[in-house]
């Protein structure tokens, strides 16, 4: 987490805490900014497209404007979203400000249409767009935010969310080629890349590459095949491996971790009884033949 103090900053903004990541190519910043009165200072990224959330207020509320001395003219709403185009100055502001969060996810463009490609219109970034809402987005962001900063071992799922945050703004209509399933063939394959690769992180433009799709084809593709997404799918054979060697030894849960692409054995704690409702230790007592 970077935190800019009150010398660097603008009028009445007391701190401002940002803590940012790197999924799919775009940046990912969760934003907390402390303020004491009226707000009104230009935001980062100019040279770039960006897309913002709010995710709280308190005080009065907040707005993106593209001129500093003119209002949003869109009503006010609760997680308000904006697209601001690449080079477009803008500036936050609040009458009365105490504190926001916020969310800002910086695309580039170019990178993000060839990872992408069809599923991705860059046209839909040209124009600034300003407090509008989907809950959908909504809840893909904060899933992106409450991703835990443990190395790569979430690199497949951020990668995931970002490229379905993406494909929404991008607005292109859901179709139903076949109800969106691989073939079977194309399953096997994608499956036996990822056991070959276990326990290494895997980026998702990898495993959309190896069927020559776009990676929002290729998730909704593997799920309605599955029944899971790829990072579940990749979770739940970790989480086999993790069993086998509970099985097979008295090794510690350190070791375990890191020999089945975990961060940490807290990490792998947390993993683990989620999947199966006891910790490691406890399901070792219990299937432990020795």
């Amino acid at each position: 987490m970077t935190t800019i103090f009150e010398n660097d900053l603008s009028e009445n903004v007391l701190s401002i805490e940002r803590r940012s990541r790197i999924w799919n190519g775009a940046i990912v910043e969760d934003i907390h900014e402390h303020a004491a009165g009226r707000v009104l200072h230009t935001m980062p990224h100019a040279n770039e497209t960006r897309f913002t959330v709010s995710l709280a207020e308190v005080g009065s509320t907040t707005e993106c404007r593209l001129k500093p001395d003119k209002a949003n003219p869109v009503e006010h709403s609760t997680n308000h979203m904006a697209v601001i185009s690449r080079g477009l100055p803008w500036w936050g502001y609040s009458s009365q400000l105490h504190y926001a969060r916020y969310a800002m996810i910086v695309f580039d463009i170019p990178i993000l249409e060839a990872r992408l490609q069809g599923d991705f219109r860059p046209a839909i970034f040209e124009q600034p767009r300003l407090r509008f809402n989907d809950p959908r987005i909504l809840s893909l962001v904060k899933m992106l935010l409450d991703i835990p900063d443990i190395g790569a071992s979430y690199s497949l799922l951020g990668d995931s969310l970002v490229a379905g945050v993406l494909a929404l703004l991008s607005a292109i209509p859901l179709t139903e080629r076949q109800s969106m399933k691989l073939a079977p063939w194309q399953v096997r394959r994608v499956k036996d890349y990822m056991l070959s690769r276990l326990p290494q992180s895997i980026e998702l433009a990898e495993l959309a590459a190896l069927l020559g799709q776009s990676q929002w084809h290729f998730c909704r593709a593997f799920k309605a095949s599955t029944g899971i997404s790829p990072y579940q799918w990749q979770l739940e054979e970790k989480i086999k491996m993790v069993r086998g060697l509970l099985l097979k030894s008295d090794a510690p849960l350190d070791p375990i971790a890191e020999a089945t692409g975990f961060s940490d054995a807290m990490h792998l704690i947390r993993a683990f009884k989620k999947r199966t409702g006891q910790t490691p230790a406890a399901w070792r007592r219990e299937n432990s033949f020795r």
